[in-house]
């Protein structure tokens, strides 16, 4: 999930052309949608749910300070996901950085037995460690029920404290009645403050934090709903 996050801002900051999300209203209902979107206010944002093939979700809560403080909110489907991002309208301009990021994607798998132990919600998870690179990993693994059918959700957290990169990750899962197949839809948060951010824009870091983000998002998770097609 991570790295459809990074192509997408990789994309962004290289000044690629968008769409106004006006302009696809109705592409993810039916037609093949563009690549590559922004939204081009609050309102926009705020009403708008994504309609993908295995799930529907809505944005988080956005405000017009995110356009006047920030560069709006942009995003893309990328290998059959969907990534929306928040970052500073200047962030092109230096070696620092302040964003928000979401991914979504799906998957659909057989009923085995790891499935039948996250139907169960038995507490097997591994341990948090530290990598060699020094990311903090499986902190606070644990489920948690979200979604419009109160889906089992696996949550966990990772943290880059060398990047200030800051990560929730959402792993919900729907079973079909014949206890055959999962389908399971991944949501990840991501802030990033980075410890190149210049003082010019220290102000912003008291508004955007990673608190505000998971607090916009929440909507996200109890909007989720995973729809029923078990065709892979």
């Amino acid at each position: 999930m991570r790295y459809i996050y990074l192509i997408l801002m990789t994309i962004f900051l290289s000044g690629c052309s968008t769409k106004d999300i006006n302009d696809m209203l109705v592409a993810t209902s039916g037609d093949k949608p563009p690549q590559f979107f922004k939204f081009a206010k609050s309102y926009d944002a705020n009403h708008y749910m994504f309609h993908h093939k295995d799930f529907d979700i809505l944005m988080p809560q956005t405000k017009e300070a995110d356009w006047t403080k920030m560069g709006g909110w942009n995003g893309a489907f990328i290998y059959g996901g969907i990534g929306v991002g928040l970052d500073i309208k200047e962030v092109k301009k230096y070696g620092g950085v302040l964003s928000y990021g979401i991914n979504m994607t799906s998957s659909i798998m057989k009923y085995t037995d790891r499935e039948r132990e996250i139907y169960d919600k038995i507490q097997n998870f591994p341990p948090q460690r530290t990598r060699p690179d020094g990311e903090i990993i499986n902190v606070d693994l644990h489920y948690e029920s979200h979604g419009k059918e109160n889906y089992t959700c696996i949550v966990n957290s990772s943290y880059k404290l060398n990047r200030g990169v800051y990560e929730k990750y959402y792993a919900c899962y729907k079973f079909n009645e014949e206890k055959i197949k999962v389908k399971k839809v991944g949501i990840t948060f991501i802030y990033t403050k980075s410890p190149k951010l210049p003082q010019r824009y220290q102000s912003l870091t008291k508004e955007y934090t990673y608190a505000d983000l998971l607090k916009r998002s929440q909507r996200v998770l109890d909007s989720l709903y995973i729809k029923d097609d078990w065709d892979e």
